[in-house]
């Protein structure tokens, strides 16, 4: 009743005021429209309510896992409500903070919001609106739905021309006439000649066609690229925590990215406010579980600014990682002794490569330098001195800052 009365109670007061009117002065008319007043209170809100109850709405995402930046689309649709229904049906929908809406479509019963996603993380689509008018207008009734759906919202991927990854056969590192990292046994196809080795040319199938051909081979790598980032911080730093989560995230999407494109063998770990794993395999699958990964980490400072939390986790979990793998680094700083403990390490990983941001963040490509510069700390100017030494050890250092680019990884 207590319902009814908020959404009828318009047309019941004006029905009421026509009806003391035709007492006071006795009007057919003022008699006819406060009957016909009171008659469509009664009836249109009851309506409504029935037609509110029987509604339900339908939530559809086009993409749950999106690229931060990217466009993505959700869809709304209303059921339960006849196409010659004479009430009015609109909905509407409320997204989350970091989900912009840039436009929306309507359609009949329905509505497709185009939205892009500005920030990392798992966002729950926001409550669908439905509301329900009568013919004239004079009645409200609007209630909110909540739909499960999620949106992933991974870190930017970018390009790197080439990584330093030592790739080995199975013969364990002796030259062999093909690339190792693909299977010659395994013909899976051929494709257009396009400056292939001379040794993948398919000569039959050359012959036949009357234009180069070359060979495709299922992928089969013995090297497992080991991403290992590390969002600890020692002391409260000076840069925004977020933007140093979004761009150290996004070097490890990258590297997995990278990883996957050349058909290794991979996995993520992260270690922060919570530690994160996504086992070892490759293909899209396993880079979609990865990508999911990094879509919740989250950087924490560690209480004892003496402890190494990679170190600790590498020495625990040292038999959990695949053996002569390659271990991909990426961290805010290192120390002299903390390099020492994990060239102890060494004979379990074929390559180090350490991936240091004194910063927290770095330069995109194509992005102007900043006008500006931070000095190295001291650990930092003396590991810069050292990088050619631990070259030589098979260990990569790079110590990338503001206005260097991720080609630093790539050697250019």
């Amino acid at each position: 009743m207590k319902r009814y009365l908020g959404t009828a109670s318009r047309g019941l007061t004006l029905g009421a005021g026509l009806a003391v009117l035709w007492l006071v002065l006795g009007s057919h008319a003022l008699f006819f429209a406060a009957c016909a007043a009171i008659l469509y209170s009664i009836v249109l809100p009851v309506a409504m309510m029935r037609c509110l109850d029987a509604t339900g709405v339908s939530v559809v995402v086009k993409r749950h896992l999106v690229m931060m930046g990217k466009p993505d689309m959700v869809s709304v649709s209303l059921t339960g409500i006849g196409n010659r229904n004479p009430l009015q049906c609109d909905v509407s929908l409320c997204l989350p903070p970091y989900l912009v809406k840039k436009h929306e479509r309507r359609a009949h019963l329905g509505l497709m919001v185009f939205f892009e996603a500005n920030r990392r993380g798992e966002y729950q689509i926001g409550d669908a609106i439905v509301t329900i008018q009568d013919p004239l207008g004079v009645f409200s009734l609007s209630r909110a739905f909540s739909s499960p759906q999620r949106v992933t919202v991974f870190p930017r991927l970018l390009s790197f021309p080439r990584l330093r990854i030592a790739l080995t056969s199975p013969l364990d590192g002796q030259r062999v006439r093909f690339a190792p990292n693909y299977d010659t046994s395994q013909l899976t196809g051929i494709h257009p000649y396009a400056n292939d080795p001379m040794n993948r040319i398919h000569w039959k199938a050359t012959a036949h066609s009357g234009a180069l051909c070359a060979k495709d081979f299922s992928p089969s790598a013995s090297k497992t690229v080991v991403i290992l980032l590390n969002l600890t911080l020692r002391h409260t730093p000076i840069f925004d925590t977020d933007a140093f989560e979004d761009f150290l995230s996004m070097v490890a999407g990258s590297i997995a990215n990278y990883a996957n494109d050349a058909h290794l063998p991979f996995g993520l770990i992260v270690l922060g406010k919570k530690q994160l794993s996504s086992g070892f395999g490759n293909g899209g699958a396993h880079l979609v579980k990865c990508l999911s990964l990094l879509a919740r980490a989250q950087s924490v400072i560690e209480p004892d600014a003496a402890r190494a939390v990679f170190l600790d986790y590498l020495q625990t979990r040292r038999f959990a990682i695949p053996p002569r793998s390659q271990l991909f680094l990426v961290q805010q700083e290192m120390t002299e002794n903390e390099i020492g403990k994990l060239l102890r390490m060494r004979a379990q990983f074929s390559r180090l490569s350490i991936a240091l941001f004194p910063q927290g963040s770095f330069r995109h490509y194509g992005e102007h330098k900043t006008p500006y510069f931070m000095q190295d700390y001291v650990q930092i100017e003396r590991l810069r001195s050292a990088q050619k030494i631990l070259r030589d050890a098979g260990v990569d250092l790079s110590i990338i800052g503001l206005n260097d680019t991720l080609g630093v990884l790539s050697g250019v």
